[in-house]
């Protein structure tokens, strides 16, 4: 029951970050030969991790689950 909660609550932080970084990348686009604004890139790495760790961790217990006898 608390994985079920954990992984929606990472599935609405995901779906967040990702209109949040859309959003700003629309407002302020990088300019050429210039990297991303600072808000952007921090947004892209929290959007990274909250994905990945919660993917990472469902096919952990996934391999746990079905190696288990």
């Amino acid at each position: 029951m608390v994985f079920k909660w954990a992984l929606i609550v990472f599935a609405v932080a995901a779906l967040a970050l990702f209109v949040l970084t859309k959003l700003i990348a629309v407002l302020g686009p990088p300019r050429p030969g210039r990297s991303a604004p600072l808000r952007l890139r921090r947004l892209q790495r929290a959007l990274t991790w909250t994905v990945l760790v919660p993917a990472a961790l469902t096919l952990l217990l996934l391999a746990v689950t079905l190696l288990r006898p």
